[in-house]
């Protein structure tokens, strides 16, 4: 398995890409764990439960039209969902280059940060909004 240095990602939001703005992506997926264990058992017994999906990123702020702040304001102030997507590189979605795909719904946005002489950036978490969580397309 080849290796893989993280340089080129492509992350839309409410179908606008913002990847130019964008330091640090997180795609994860979690489940929770169900303790099934009965009496008699030696060891735990754990099953996997309901599950999450969640995609983190780390964003330079800019307010100008179309970008940052003018695609997140919106969103995390009427908490609607929106679709959000992830690749790999900016090369088309195939079985080498995955696209993630889920609905999402931001629940918390700080528009300004940052110390004096520092980058504003942000943070936001986007939480799964729908029964499809995280989806992989390859094609």
């Amino acid at each position: 398995m080849a290796k893989f240095v993280l340089k080129n990602a492509v992350v839309t939001i409410n179908s606008v890409d913002l990847s130019d703005h964008i330091s640090s992506v997180t795609v994860e997926t979690t489940f929770d764990d169900v303790d099934v264990t009965s009496f008699g058992d030696t060891y735990k017994e754990i099953l996997q439960g309901m599950g999450d999906a969640t995609i983190t990123c780390d964003f330079f702020q800019d307010f100008a039209s179309g970008k940052v702040d003018a695609t997140l304001n919106g969103l995390a102030t009427n908490g609607t969902t929106f679709p959000v997507t992830v690749k790999p590189t900016n090369a088309a979605t195939s079985t080498t280059n995955p696209q993630y795909n889920m609905t999402g719904v931001l629940l918390t946005y700080n528009p300004i940060a940052g110390a004096v002489g520092a980058a504003s950036t942000t943070s936001v978490t986007i939480r799964n909004a729908s029964q499809s969580g995280l989806t992989r397309q390859t094609t």
